[in-house]
Parts: structure tokens; C-alpha cells; sequence
């Protein structure tokens, strides 16, 4: 799967190795990579953000509604559970100690943005490289925020050097654009309709000074014709 690559929940699942993915965190010990599941989406939960370079502030979860806890907005976000053991925000930030601490490299993640209901775009790789818990003027409590920098996969175990990973970043269609174009465009392929396998294509491609911040540069294309694209056949 490539960035860019727009899925149902479904073939994200597949993608995955996941029965279903349900929760947004999910930290896999390395050399497994976890998942991130985000939205910039008005009525999302949670207030994730990009920054224009690429990197991910992502905002921690909450405690699961229960009748003790019939309002977790109302509660900072755990770090343990009622039981002692970490949550997912505790994982993660464990994890951020350690590769402060030097004992582990950044724990690296798949990201999957929500475009709609049911429909997701795949970020890219992605590393996990800080976090804060901080107060929330807005919320009136205390969130986890985790920093994730965008990284190139040229294998299961390496990455490529950061100026790379910072080119890749600037190449990389920003959510809001995606959800502009995926709008627009009506989620079907503009060249035949199709609904299935679609991927952001740009108009004037990026390494010819083609723009992937312009939703005019930035267009829906099923995997067929954004093969046939890169092959010449249409142009």
C-alpha cells in the first residue's frame, strides 16, 4: 500500500492482519509496526493536527465510558488503567521514554485518516518521537499529545535518511486537500467512475513543480488509469 491509497475499513483491516480495527490507537511491539487511526474531520473526538511539514501532533484516548465513568471528557487521559496496566496512551509514551532514553529506536506506525464514514486514506509510515501531557484550555483537562514524524519504509528495518523523509513530507497530499478533491471528485475515478482502488494523483506530478497543496493539481484516479498515467498511455 502506498500513501496516498484511498481504503474501505474493510481492506484496511486486511491490510493490517486485524479482525477489526475498532480502537485509533494500537502499539505492536517492534519489530511489528502499530496503527494509528486519525481524523481532522469537523465532529471528530479527538483534536489530532499536521503541521505543514508533515509531522502528526495526535491526541491521546480516552478511558472507556462505564458506569463509574459515564463522562470521560470530563477526566484526564489515563496513562494506567483501573487495574495498574498501561493503556494505549501509556504505551505509547513508554515507548517515547525508551527512545529518549536511547535504549530502542522510534516505534513506528502505519497512519490511516478518516476521509468519511467507513472510507480512509493511507498517510504513510510514520515515527513515534515524542510526546507531551499538557492542559487543555479547550477541553479542561489533561491530554497526551504524541508527536509522529513522517518516515520513508525502504524495507521491514530501515529508513531513509531524514532530507529524504522531509522531501517525501512536502510531496505528501495534506488531509485537507484529500478531503476536497475526495469531495469533489464524488470518491469515484475521474477518468471511468470506479469506486474501488483509488488513489490522489497529481495533475502536473510533484517532480515537475506540480503543487500537493492546490487541489486543482490533485485528482481522484483508480489504480488502472493512475498506472496507465505513469506509463504514458495518458497523456
Amino acid at each position: 500500500m502506498r500513501p496516498g491509497d484511498i481504503v474501505t475499513h474493510q481492506e484496511m483491516c486486511a491490510a493490517e492482519g486485524v479482525g477489526m480495527l475498532q480502537r485509533g490507537m494500537y502499539f505492536r511491539e517492534p519489530p511489528n509496526h502499530g496503527v494509528i487511526l486519525m481524523s481532522l474531520r469537523p465532529n471528530a473526538p479527538y483534536a489530532d493536527a499536521v503541521e505543514p511539514d508533515g509531522t502528526i501532533w495526535y491526541e491521546g484516548h480516552d478511558a472507556p465510558r462505564s458506569a463509574k465513568t459515564p463522562d470521560p471528557k470530563r477526566l484526564d487521559q489515563p496513562r494506567t488503567s483501573s487495574a495498574g496496566t498501561l493503556t494505549q496512551n501509556g504505551r505509547f509514551a513508554e515507548a517515547v521514554e525508551r527512545f529518549r532514553q536511547g535504549k530502542a529506536p522510534p516505534a513506528r506506525f502505519h497512519v490511516y485518516e478518516n476521509l468519511r464514514k467507513g472510507i480512509w486514506v493511507f498517510r504513510g509510515a510514520y515515527l513515534l518521537t515524542d510526546y507531551r501531557f499538557e492542559w487543555s484550555a479547550r477541553e479542561g483537562r489533561n491530554v497526551f499529545r504524541f508527536r509522529l514524524e513522517p518516515a520513508l519504509e525502504t524495507s521491514e528495518a530501515s529508513w531513509m535518511p531524514e532530507s529524504s523523509a522531509n522531501l517525501e513530507a512536502e510531496r505528501r497530499i495534506p488531509g485537507w486537500v484529500q478531503a476536497e478533491v475526495y469531495k469533489r471528485d464524488r470518491g469515484r475515478c475521474v477518468k471511468c467512475g470506479a469506486t474501488n482502488d483509488l488513489h490522489f494523483d497529481h495533475i502536473l506530478p510533484y517532480s515537475k513543480g506540480g503543487s500537493s497543496r492546490d487541489p486543482n493539481n490533485i485528482q481522484l484516479l483508480c489504480g488502472r488509469h493512475n498506472l496507465e498515467k505513469g506509463a504514458g498511455f495518458g497523456e
